[in-house]
């Protein structure tokens, strides 16, 4: 029987989060958790490639550059994009195989996404956060915008501690096995060359 995996570890992983984005976007140097600590080491690749992600997508918007290197940017996010959905699989994967595969073939109901998907939002959440905050402390800005911020931020953090909560609770009706949680396979059809037509049969492309 797999055990249970409590909430408490839960909490850790929110405060680890909000500790490594401050390092992160402070290009500090920061340690990944130990191997032992598979799952926590997971959402750490999980956030690293999404702070990856969030600057170039930052990048991309930008109008003073070449077309060149906004291409270059674009095809890195598609790269990222991929590694991203590839990290949250595992996560699922990683709770199924040490916590809930007794669950997979009782029938329960199911939730619509994730721990997995849960924790990828939790990891932008607490970009947002941080980069929200960034934005209070500006001092090239006028109080409006500092002021707009600091309200935006307050609902960022409300939302946070809103889908910490619903995590929280979906383990625990995981754990009391009132729910089950299944794998959701990404198959992300257009970065497979086999399977998206652009690429296997560019000759018939007609263009957008």
């Amino acid at each position: 029987m797999e055990k249970k995996f409590h909430r408490e570890q839960l909490e850790e992983i929110f405060n680890s989060l909000d500790v490594w984005v401050t390092r992160l976007a402070n290009n500090k140097k920061i340690g990944a958790p130990a191997a032992s600590k598979e799952l926590e080491a997971l959402i750490f690749q999980l956030l690293v490639c999404n702070h990856s992600l969030w600057n170039q997508e930052d990048f991309a918007r930008r109008r003073d550059v070449g077309d060149s290197l906004i291409v270059a940017a674009k095809r890195t996010i598609d790269t990222l994009n991929q590694q991203r959905n590839d990290i949250i699989e595992k996560i699922d994967i990683w709770l199924v195989e040490n916590h809930y595969k007794q669950l997979g073939d009782r029938e329960l109901p199911l939730r619509t996404e994730t721990p997995g998907s849960v924790f990828d939002r939790l990891s932008i959440l607490s970009l947002k956060v941080y980069y929200m905050f960034d934005q209070t402390r500006r001092k090239d800005v006028d109080a409006a915008h500092r002021n707009t911020c600091a309200g935006k931020l307050e609902i960022l953090k409300q939302q946070q501690r809103n889908l910490q909560q619903a995590l929280k609770d979906m383990i625990l009706a995981l754990n009391r096995g009132s729910i089950k949680m299944v794998l959701y396979r990404q198959f992300k059809m257009y970065n497979d060359p086999s399977l998206n037509p652009q690429l296997y049969r560019p000759q018939e492309s007609k263009g957008l």
